[in-house]
Protein backbone atom coordinates (compact mmCIF):
# COMPACT_ATOMS: atom_id res chain seq x y z
CA UNK A 1 0.00 0.00 0.00
CA UNK A 2 1.27 3.98 -0.96
CA UNK A 3 -1.65 5.01 1.29
CA UNK A 4 0.47 8.14 2.85
CA UNK A 5 1.03 9.31 -0.60
CA UNK A 6 -2.08 8.18 -1.99
CA UNK A 7 -3.64 10.27 0.37
CA UNK A 8 -1.42 13.66 0.33
CA UNK A 9 -2.47 13.48 -3.32
CA UNK A 10 -6.14 12.76 -3.03
CA UNK A 11 -6.41 15.21 -0.75
CA UNK A 12 -4.84 17.98 -2.75
CA UNK A 13 -6.74 17.23 -5.69
CA UNK A 14 -10.25 16.91 -4.65
CA UNK A 15 -9.35 20.83 -3.39
CA UNK A 16 -8.34 21.39 -6.82
CA UNK A 17 -11.24 19.59 -8.35
CA UNK A 18 -13.87 22.04 -6.76
CA UNK A 19 -11.66 24.61 -8.62
CA UNK A 20 -12.66 23.15 -11.35
CA UNK A 21 -8.61 21.04 -12.08
CA UNK A 22 -8.36 17.87 -13.09
CA UNK A 23 -6.85 15.23 -10.68
CA UNK A 24 -3.50 15.19 -11.80
CA UNK A 25 -3.40 11.28 -12.20
CA UNK A 26 -5.05 10.44 -8.62
CA UNK A 27 -7.87 8.85 -10.39
CA UNK A 28 -5.57 6.56 -12.37
CA UNK A 29 -2.91 5.82 -9.20
CA UNK A 30 -6.20 4.56 -7.27
CA UNK A 31 -7.11 2.46 -10.08
CA UNK A 32 -4.00 0.88 -10.07
CA UNK A 33 -3.98 0.41 -6.35
CA UNK A 34 -7.35 -1.94 -6.11
CA UNK A 35 -5.91 -3.49 -9.03
CA UNK A 36 -3.12 -4.65 -7.06
CA UNK A 37 -4.81 -5.09 -3.61
CA UNK A 38 -7.58 -7.38 -5.63
CA UNK A 39 -4.31 -9.60 -7.58
CA UNK A 40 -4.30 -10.85 -3.92
CA UNK A 41 -6.72 -13.81 -3.35
CA UNK A 42 -7.73 -12.64 -0.11
CA UNK A 43 -9.15 -9.33 -1.10
CA UNK A 44 -12.10 -10.56 -3.11
CA UNK A 45 -14.69 -10.71 -0.23
CA UNK A 46 -15.59 -9.92 3.44
CA UNK A 47 -12.98 -11.76 5.72
CA UNK A 48 -14.98 -14.61 8.44
CA UNK A 49 -13.20 -15.55 11.25
CA UNK A 50 -14.60 -19.19 12.24
CA UNK A 51 -13.41 -20.11 15.73
CA UNK A 52 -14.25 -23.41 15.62
CA UNK A 53 -11.65 -23.76 12.56
CA UNK A 54 -8.89 -21.62 13.49
CA UNK A 55 -9.28 -21.42 17.41
CA UNK A 56 -10.79 -24.28 19.13
CA UNK A 57 -12.89 -23.11 21.88
CA UNK A 58 -12.69 -19.12 21.29
CA UNK A 59 -16.39 -17.93 20.32
CA UNK A 60 -16.50 -14.50 18.19
CA UNK A 61 -17.95 -11.43 20.53
CA UNK A 62 -17.25 -8.61 17.96
CA UNK A 63 -15.68 -8.23 14.82
CA UNK A 64 -17.98 -5.54 12.66
CA UNK A 65 -16.87 -5.40 9.15
CA UNK A 66 -15.99 -1.60 9.63
CA UNK A 67 -14.18 -1.72 13.07
CA UNK A 68 -10.43 -2.04 13.33
CA UNK A 69 -10.57 -4.33 16.39
CA UNK A 70 -12.01 -7.99 16.95
CA UNK A 71 -13.55 -9.46 20.63
CA UNK A 72 -12.93 -13.44 21.28
CA UNK A 73 -14.50 -15.14 24.52
CA UNK A 74 -13.74 -18.93 25.52
CA UNK A 75 -14.77 -20.80 29.03
CA UNK A 76 -11.81 -22.37 30.89
CA UNK A 77 -12.64 -25.15 32.86
CA UNK A 78 -10.11 -27.02 34.63
CA UNK A 79 -10.29 -28.23 38.26
CA UNK A 80 -11.59 -24.85 39.74
CA UNK A 81 -14.88 -23.30 38.70
CA UNK A 82 -14.94 -22.34 35.35
CA UNK A 83 -13.21 -18.69 34.23
CA UNK A 84 -13.85 -16.58 31.15
CA UNK A 85 -11.09 -15.92 28.63
CA UNK A 86 -11.58 -12.67 26.62
CA UNK A 87 -9.31 -11.75 23.76
CA UNK A 88 -9.01 -8.39 22.60
CA UNK A 89 -7.09 -8.09 19.10
CA UNK A 90 -5.62 -5.30 16.35
CA UNK A 91 -2.92 -4.31 14.61
CA UNK A 92 -0.14 -2.56 15.72
CA UNK A 93 0.14 1.09 14.17
CA UNK A 94 2.28 1.16 10.69
CA UNK A 95 5.50 1.41 10.73
CA UNK A 96 8.10 2.07 7.66
CA UNK A 97 11.92 2.07 6.28
CA UNK A 98 11.94 5.02 4.27
CA UNK A 99 8.66 4.27 1.67
CA UNK A 100 8.55 0.68 2.35
CA UNK A 101 6.22 -0.65 4.64
CA UNK A 102 7.45 -2.86 7.37
CA UNK A 103 5.38 -6.15 8.27
CA UNK A 104 2.51 -5.77 10.85
CA UNK A 105 2.32 -6.55 13.82
CA UNK A 106 -0.88 -7.48 16.46
CA UNK A 107 -1.39 -6.26 19.85
CA UNK A 108 -3.54 -8.09 22.21
CA UNK A 109 -5.31 -7.89 25.54
CA UNK A 110 -6.36 -10.95 27.19
CA UNK A 111 -8.34 -11.10 30.37
CA UNK A 112 -9.03 -14.02 32.19
CA UNK A 113 -11.67 -14.04 35.60
CA UNK A 114 -14.03 -15.90 37.65
CA UNK A 115 -17.92 -15.02 37.48
CA UNK A 116 -18.48 -13.04 40.40
CA UNK A 117 -14.96 -13.57 41.53
CA UNK A 118 -12.18 -10.53 42.23
CA UNK A 119 -9.49 -9.41 40.83
CA UNK A 120 -9.88 -9.75 37.51
CA UNK A 121 -6.23 -10.46 35.23
CA UNK A 122 -5.41 -8.47 32.61
CA UNK A 123 -2.40 -9.29 30.20
CA UNK A 124 -1.24 -7.20 27.69
CA UNK A 125 0.81 -8.84 24.58
CA UNK A 126 2.11 -8.34 21.11
CA UNK A 127 2.58 -10.66 18.29
CA UNK A 128 5.55 -9.81 15.89
CA UNK A 129 5.67 -11.12 12.52
CA UNK A 130 7.98 -13.80 11.68
CA UNK A 131 11.45 -13.11 10.27
CA UNK A 132 11.80 -12.58 6.81
CA UNK A 133 10.39 -15.42 3.92
CA UNK A 134 7.48 -16.81 6.52
CA UNK A 135 4.82 -14.80 4.79
CA UNK A 136 2.01 -13.33 7.05
CA UNK A 137 2.94 -16.04 9.88
CA UNK A 138 3.57 -14.57 13.52
CA UNK A 139 6.40 -15.59 15.49
CA UNK A 140 4.48 -16.05 18.51
CA UNK A 141 3.78 -13.82 21.11
CA UNK A 142 5.48 -11.95 24.42
CA UNK A 143 3.57 -10.75 27.20
CA UNK A 144 4.49 -6.73 27.43
CA UNK A 145 2.25 -6.10 31.02
CA UNK A 146 0.12 -7.96 33.45
CA UNK A 147 -1.83 -6.15 36.29
CA UNK A 148 -5.02 -7.09 37.96
CA UNK A 149 -7.64 -5.09 38.72
CA UNK A 150 -11.01 -5.42 41.80
CA UNK A 151 -13.36 -4.76 38.28
CA UNK A 152 -13.55 -3.91 34.67
CA UNK A 153 -12.14 -0.66 34.31
CA UNK A 154 -10.49 -0.39 37.74
CA UNK A 155 -7.04 0.90 36.14
CA UNK A 156 -6.86 4.70 37.12
CA UNK A 157 -3.90 5.90 37.17
CA UNK A 158 -2.90 6.49 41.04
CA UNK A 159 -3.38 2.71 41.44
CA UNK A 160 -0.10 0.96 41.98
CA UNK A 161 0.00 -2.13 39.15
CA UNK A 162 2.92 -3.45 40.50
CA UNK A 163 6.47 -3.48 38.36
CA UNK A 164 7.10 -3.68 34.62
CA UNK A 165 6.36 -7.13 33.44
CA UNK A 166 10.23 -7.59 32.20
CA UNK A 167 11.29 -6.55 35.79
CA UNK A 168 9.29 -9.84 37.14
CA UNK A 169 11.55 -12.99 38.26
CA UNK A 170 12.27 -14.42 35.07
CA UNK A 171 10.61 -17.92 36.39
CA UNK A 172 7.19 -15.85 37.29
CA UNK A 173 7.13 -14.14 33.92
CA UNK A 174 7.48 -18.16 32.19
CA UNK A 175 4.66 -18.82 34.64
CA UNK A 176 2.54 -16.70 33.60
CA UNK A 177 2.94 -17.33 30.01
CA UNK A 178 2.00 -21.07 30.93
CA UNK A 179 -0.62 -20.15 32.50
CA UNK A 180 -2.24 -18.01 29.58
CA UNK A 181 -1.17 -20.88 27.23
CA UNK A 182 -3.07 -23.62 29.07
CA UNK A 183 -6.15 -21.17 28.43
CA UNK A 184 -5.79 -21.33 24.86
CA UNK A 185 -3.54 -18.20 24.33
CA UNK A 186 -0.87 -19.55 22.63
CA UNK A 187 1.25 -19.34 19.06
CA UNK A 188 -1.46 -20.36 17.09
CA UNK A 189 -3.81 -17.72 18.44
CA UNK A 190 -1.76 -15.01 18.07
CA UNK A 191 -0.91 -16.39 14.07
CA UNK A 192 -4.61 -16.64 13.58
CA UNK A 193 -5.39 -13.25 15.26
CA UNK A 194 -2.93 -11.20 13.23
CA UNK A 195 -3.54 -12.90 9.61
CA UNK A 196 -7.36 -12.08 10.10
CA UNK A 197 -7.00 -8.96 10.99
CA UNK A 198 -4.24 -8.30 8.17
CA UNK A 199 -6.95 -9.80 5.45
CA UNK A 200 -9.70 -7.83 6.94
CA UNK A 201 -7.61 -4.58 7.03
CA UNK A 202 -6.96 -5.36 3.14
CA UNK A 203 -10.64 -5.49 2.21
CA UNK A 204 -11.63 -2.11 4.40
CA UNK A 205 -8.35 -0.56 2.52
CA UNK A 206 -10.24 -1.79 -0.83
CA UNK A 207 -13.42 -0.47 0.16
CA UNK A 208 -11.93 3.08 1.22
CA UNK A 209 -10.20 3.11 -2.65
CA UNK A 210 -13.48 2.37 -4.11
CA UNK A 211 -15.32 5.03 -2.36
CA UNK A 212 -11.97 7.38 -3.58
CA UNK A 213 -12.68 6.25 -6.69
CA UNK A 214 -16.05 7.46 -7.16
CA UNK A 215 -15.18 10.53 -5.68
CA UNK A 216 -13.00 11.26 -8.86
CA UNK A 217 -15.10 9.71 -11.63
CA UNK A 218 -18.51 11.11 -10.13
CA UNK A 219 -19.99 13.85 -12.33
CA UNK A 220 -17.21 13.19 -15.10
Amino acid sequence: MFLRRLSTSASAALRRRRRGANDDGVLAAVRAEIAHELSSDSNDSSPSLHPQDEIPGFATVSDAPRAQDLLLRRCHRDSGPAEEVLVSALLAPLRFDGDEPLPRDALMKVFVCKPGVAPLLRFDCHAAAAAAGDGDAAAGYDITAFSYHEFPGDDGESKYEGPSFGDLDPELQAALKEYLTARGVNSELASSLRQHLLRKERVQYVNWLRTLEGLFTKDR
